[in-house]
């Protein structure tokens, strides 16, 4: 039987974080708003809903997004062409309209946020970040996205850790901790980089700190996404900017031949639907059969949403659970914990699309 993750572990080492950023934040044009946060300065329109980049506008000056994308992604809109001014631009839409672009990125709002304050958009299909002006920081580190949050990172994806005995930027870690735990090296030259500072060690080496607390890799670590140093001695934690909001209380987390899966408090794997369910419903699996394979999950009318987890009317009536937008259902021929029976069943059949698919913790969303 697969072992049982308790989320509420996770709740705790999640929230534990540096300061939000104290920038005042990048200049922005009419119609654009911002939000600090840890990791640096979130941009949202005029509603306050969050904006977004898109991955495959790797071209200056134009969006791929276009026709039913920009349905599913409308285009943040200017009222006609503006002169570039500092991070500010805009680029014309193939149907000659005009589209803000920050930093060259056209920007675009996702249209399964329903209200101010969600980002159900970020990190969709790996290829959709929400737009963030991100804190200042040496060449070395790197901000990168995983279950925990975002969080600081070497130049190779490799998680960066802080020490809670450590003060006043002295070294606890010296002798044998140092076969386990490596520093952040920092040049012997190298100057203050924002909240980032390069601090001696013993040894007449220097290496990096943020906000004051020295930065450490895990030698057991082997690839990005890897937090195999969390809560070692009760002591080390990974360095969280900006921590991922908890799951509900009835999700928890279970190891599967996936990897690590979201599961009801049953430990029962939860799946979304990939591509059109009513087209399935015509083709394959009518209703009566959608109801005899999967089961719903019902949210009570005072259900909290979390982050990527929301609720969406029901069908008949009511709430139920939505994982970044898209309804959330567990297979009834799962009958174990970590099992994933319902994996891509349906996938293709009468141009239904991708079918059903665990919903996967994955380690590193930003590969």
């Amino acid at each position: 039987m697969p072992r049982l993750i308790a989320a509420s572990f996770f709740l705790a080492v999640a929230a534990i974080g540096f300061n939000a950023a104290a920038a005042d934040g990048p200049q922005v044009p009419p119609g654009v708003t911002t939000k600090p946060s840890g990791a640096g300065v979130l941009l949202a329109d005029a509603k306050g809903m969050a904006l977004y980049t898109y991955a495959q506008d790797s071209r200056p000056g134009k969006s791929t997004c276009i026709d039913a994308c920009a349905k599913v992604w409308p285009p943040l809109l200017a009222e006609n062409e503006m002169p570039k001014k500092g991070d500010w631009s805009t680029i014309v839409r193939d149907d000659e309209t005009h589209q803000w672009a920050f930093r060259g990125k056209p920007l675009y709002t996702y249209s399964k946020d329903n209200y101010p304050g969600i980002a159900l958009g970020d990190r969709v299909g790996n290829a959709w970040r929400i737009a963030l002006d991100p804190v200042v920081l040496p060449s070395s580190m790197v901000i990168r996205s995983i279950f925990l949050g975002r969080i600081l990172t070497d130049i190779h994806g490799m998680t960066l850790y802080t020490r809670s005995d450590e003060e006043k930027g002295r070294s606890a870690c010296e002798a044998k901790c140092l076969e386990t735990w490596i520093p952040l090296p920092a040049p012997l030259l190298a100057n203050d980089i924002g909240a980032s500072t390069a601090l001696p060690r013993s040894d007449g080496t220097r290496q990096w700190a943020y906000q004051g607390k020295r930065l450490y890799l895990n030698a057991n670590d082997l690839k990005p996404g890897d937090t195999l140093g969390q809560g070692v001695e009760k002591l080390w934690q990974v360095a969280v900017l900006e921590a991922a909001a908890p799951l509900p209380p009835w999700v928890t987390v279970q190891r599967s031949d996936m990897g690590e899966v979201y599961a009801d408090s049953k430990g029962l794997t939860l799946y979304t639907f990939a591509g059109s369910l009513e087209k399935t419903k015509l083709t394959v699996c009518d209703d009566a059969c959608i109801n005899k394979n999967w089961r719903a999950i019902p949210a009570e009318a005072d259900s909290n949403s979390n982050g990527e987890w929301t609720t969406v009317a029901a069908e008949g009536g009511g709430l139920r659970w939505a994982y970044k937008g898209n309804p959330v259902y567990a297979h009834t021929r799962d009958t174990e914990p970590g099992a994933v029976g319902g994996d891509k069943w349906a996938a293709g059949a009468g141009g239904g699309g991708g079918g059903f698919n665990p919903i996967q913790r994955r380690r590193d969303y930003e590969e």
